[in-house]
């Protein structure tokens, strides 16, 4: 046999024993690495997830609609009796006090029918006084005394005409207000205006002020009468004031209510037909104020977030959103304390065991 033959078959044989001793040799190391990685998957770290404790608070839950400001009551300021206008007591735009005189007509010949019925009311005394002493010594007839009565109760009425018609000169306001318009000048004759187009002027009751706003059917039924609220206005500031109306017939065409509340007005500093945000408590829930990102969403689709209890086991709460904010969510549902997990929430599943780690300072809140 020639010596390459024995050399092939040499690198053969030790080829084969050599592929033979890795196998069987290795059998000892591995089993004992297998049984190490089992050991490690058995006993291996807990998650390590972000926690925050949170402690519910407060929360108003608000019913805000946008509205606008209006005067209490407003009237039309009208004659009652004929005559041209001699002064104007109040500028237009002035505050008035309940009585006073916006503006006065001229007394023309009223003085002298003053007079005139006043005789006439002495002049009918008399007669009625003589005729009743006759009446009582069988002088006069009973008929005849009573046409003397009558004559004296014409001469009153008569008398009381005069008197109102004189007193109608001074066209006064019929409580406190604002005279927003004057629609005469001195000079101008006026007549008696009932059933008139042509008014006096208009005035305005601002105190206290009115703001309206239209609510939906599925928030009336939350309001009632005497609830305290509050309105922003469009120049910032916020006043205090109180539900006086809730209408009971809702606007055909938007299906809302009206609602007005009622803002004290000492100053008149809010004018009317200004635009206004209503802000009227509905009731208070416990919450906790969270960030969206906390938020997740169960295979139901119902939301709700993670928590750790005191052993370290993380549960799943579902929450129900109350409010938003742009610096994150109201929640309720939650106890009253909880250790929510922020990071890591989306890692873990519930009943497992982790590893909380609450950075300094963690505990969230409205102001965190």
């Amino acid at each position: 046999m020639k010596s390459s033959h024995f050399l092939a078959i040499a690198l053969a044989v030790g080829a084969t024993v050599w592929v033979l001793s890795g196998q069987f040799g290795d059998d000892g190391p591995a089993t004992a690495s297998t049984e190490t990685a089992g050991a490690a998957a058995d006993g291996r770290a807990p998650t390590r997830v972000r926690v925050a404790s949170s402690t519910a608070e407060p929360y108003v839950v608000t019913l805000s609609v946008t509205g606008r400001t209006e005067a209490s009551r407003d009237v039309d300021l009208r004659a009652q009796t004929s005559g041209r206008i001699e002064a104007i007591e109040i500028e237009e735009g002035g505050i008035v006090e309940e009585g006073a005189v916006v503006a006065r007509i001229a007394l023309d010949d009223r003085p002298e029918r003053l007079a005139r019925a006043e005789a006439l009311v002495d002049r009918f005394r008399i007669a009625f006084d003589a005729s009743s002493e006759l009446a009582e010594s069988g002088w006069r007839t009973r008929i005849a005394n009573a046409e003397a009565r009558a004559d004296l109760r014409a001469a009153h009425a008569e008398l009381a005409a005069v008197r109102l018609d004189i007193e109608r000169t001074r066209i006064r306001a019929p409580f406190a207000g604002v005279l927003d318009s004057l629609g005469v000048e001195v000079g101008d004759v006026v007549n008696d205006g009932f059933g008139g187009d042509d008014a006096v002027g208009r005035i305005f009751d601002m105190d206290p002020i009115a703001v309206v706003a239209a609510v939906s059917e599925r928030e009336v039924g939350r309001l009632a009468v005497g609830d305290a609220g509050q309105a922003r206005l469009i120049t910032g500031g916020t006043v205090d004031g109180t539900v006086r109306f809730i209408g009971r017939v809702a606007e055909p065409e938007t299906r809302t209510f009206r609602i007005e509340l009622e803002v004290p007005n000492p100053d008149h500093a809010i004018p009317a037909g200004m635009t206004a945000h209503v802000l009227l408590p509905l009731e208070t829930v416990p919450s906790h104020f969270i960030s969206p990102s906390a938020l997740s969403l169960a295979d139901d689709g119902t939301l709700g977030v993670k928590v750790v209890d005191a052993d370290n086991t993380v549960r799943r709460m579902g929450v129900t959103i109350v409010a938003a904010s742009a610096d994150g969510l109201w929640v309720a549902g939650l106890p009253r304390e909880v250790t929510l997990i922020t990071v890591g929430h989306d890692y873990v599943a519930a009943g497992e065991t982790v590893e909380p780690v609450a950075v300094e300072g963690s505990s969230f809140s409205k102001a965190s």
